[in-house]
């Protein structure tokens, strides 16, 4: 358990290695004015922090450095407002956030604007639901009482549902329940169709029942609103200047990362959308990951449900890169309210 006493010390030299990069002494703590204490007070501590696993020595005679426990530690302060955050950053670009008219240029805006202040690789996904209406829907018939139902819908998508009936039925009665069904759900919305479709085959005992009853007991999976992913990403040319890149082991993973949508779609996919969620280096289940941290919330917008987000290396401003996601993230929630 991280001590009261040995707080400050530890923010200091997390906020002395993320400016620099240079492993940290006690004179340099003791240089950076922030405490009233000899360097030899300054080293008990630092010596207190390094047996915790806090801060680790870079080299053997060089200074020390924070672990991810050390940035696992300052985050959670940070987090329950124990040390201020240095401010969102997005008080100067609010308006341009606003400047594109769909839901897929916010976004667009929104990693670029967040890649841009903070020098971080930024990431925005989201899952679009779109209001969807069915234009019509066939009957595909094969053998063993099996029946694939095409749904077409309005705008142009095409949904696929494979399904079996109780007892083989006649050709007639297929088609019967082709047209009962295109009677009934055409041009209506989704969740129109879904409930006139429960509606209609309660009393319905009939071979065309039987075909569309079993269609209704999987309405929600054969009705369901097509979902189309978004993701965007800002790369800042700054990012790639940092220390860390200069392995290039840890370069390579970044561009996997980064140049494997599937991937990058994946992790997002996993994370909390009604919360900020920081992972740090070895907290990451994924090695491909593990050089880096990853700073994400949750927002809502119009039609788009997601999480935005900030990728770096350990070495992060976990006070700026807090500050402009949970400010980022209130923004779109906001346009959303006000737009969409």
């Amino acid at each position: 358990m991280l001590n009261e006493k040995d707080k400050p010390i530890l923010r200091a030299i997390i906020d002395l290695y993320v400016g620099d990069a240079v492993p940290v002494s006690s004179q340099r703590v003791h240089d950076s004015g922030r405490f009233r204490m000899s360097t030899a007070t300054i080293r008990n501590h630092m010596m207190v922090l390094e047996r915790a696993g806090y801060i680790a020595k870079a080299h053997v005679s060089s200074g020390r450095i924070p672990t991810d426990e050390g940035y696992r530690a300052y985050v959670d302060e940070l987090q329950a407002g124990a040390v201020r955050s240095r401010g969102d950053g997005l008080a100067a670009v609010r308006d341009e956030l606003r400047d594109d008219l769909d839901v897929n240029g916010v976004m667009q805006r929104a990693s670029q604007l967040l890649g841009a202040l903070s020098q971080h690789v930024a990431v925005v996904y989201g899952a679009i639901v779109q209001e969807s209406r069915v234009r019509t829907v066939r009957l595909l018939r094969l053998e063993g009482a099996k029946v694939i139902v095409v749904v077409h819908l309005i705008p142009d998508y095409e949904r696929t549902v494979a399904l079996r009936v109780d007892r083989d039925v006649s050709a007639d009665a297929f088609a019967s329940a082709e047209r009962l069904l295109d009677r009934t759900v055409a041009g209506r919305s989704l969740e129109e169709a879904r409930a006139r479709l429960s509606e209609m085959v309660r009393d319905n005992v009939t071979d065309e029942g039987i075909v569309v009853g079993e269609i209704a007991l999987r309405r929600d999976d054969v009705f369901s609103e097509p979902v189309a992913v978004e993701l965007c990403f800002e790369e800042p040319g700054q990012m790639l200047a940092q220390p860390e890149l200069s392995d290039p082991r840890t370069l390579q993973l970044l561009l996997r990362i980064l140049h494997d949508r599937g991937y990058l779609t994946s992790i997002l996919a996993d994370r909390r959308l009604n919360s900020v969620e920081v992972t740090i280096g070895s907290e990451h289940r994924d090695d491909t990951m593990r050089p880096f941290s990853l700073v994400t919330a949750g927002y809502r917008m119009g039609a788009a449900r997601g999480v935005l987000g900030l990728i770096g290396p350990t070495r992060m401003r976990y006070d700026l890169a807090l500050g402009l996601v949970e400010s980022m993230s209130r923004e779109l929630c906001a346009i959303g309210d006000e737009r969409f």
